[in-house]
C-alpha cells in the first residue's frame, strides 16, 4: 500500500494565512468574516479527521501488540501485555488530545460562524446594516 502523503504542515501554514487575514477583517464586516472562517473550518475539519485517523491508527496497534503479547506470555499474562503496550498508551493518549482539540476548533469556528449568520440575518431583517458585505 501506498504511503499516503502528509499535508498537516500545508494546512496549518493556510490556516495561519486565513488567521492573519481575519484579523485585519473589521468585525462589522461580517460576509467576509463568515467566508474566511469557512475557509479555515474546510482545514480545521481535514485536520480533525487526520488526528482522528492518526488516534484510531495507534488504538489499533495498541489492541493488536496487546493480544500478541498476551497471548505469548507464558505467565502472569495481563501484566506482560500492559507493559508491551505502555509506550503506546502515552502514544494514544497524545494523539486522543490532538484530535480533541481540533474536533473542539472544528466545533467552535462553526459554532462562531452561525453567530456571524445569525447576526447577518437581524441586521437585514431591521434594515440597520449595509456592512455586513
Amino acid at each position: 500500500m501506498a504511503q499516503k502523503k502528509d499535508w498537516t504542515e500545508e494546512y496549518l501554514v493556510e490556516l495561519v494565512k486565513y488567521n492573519s487575514m481575519l484579523k485585519e477583517i473589521p468585525l462589522e464586516s461580517r460576509i467576509q468574516r463568515i467566508e474566511v472562517l469557512s475557509k479555515q473550518l474546510v482545514l480545521i475539519g481535514k485536520l480533525a479527521a487526520e488526528f482522528s485517523e492518526r488516534y484510531k491508527k495507534i488504538y489499533a496497534t495498541r489492541k493488536r501488540v496487546y493480544a500478541e503479547a498476551e497471548i505469548a506470555a507464558p505467565k502472569n499474562k495481563q501484566a506482560h501485555a500492559e507493559l508491551a503496550v505502555t509506550e503506546l498508551r502515552e502514544e494514544e493518549a497524545q494523539a486522543y488530545g490532538n484530535m480533541k482539540r481540533w474536533s473542539n476548533a472544528f466545533e467552535s469556528t462553526k459554532e462562531e460562524i452561525n453567530a456571524l449568520k445569525y447576526k447577518v440575518k437581524i441586521d437585514i431583517e431591521d434594515g440597520s446594516s449595509r456592512r455586513g458585505s
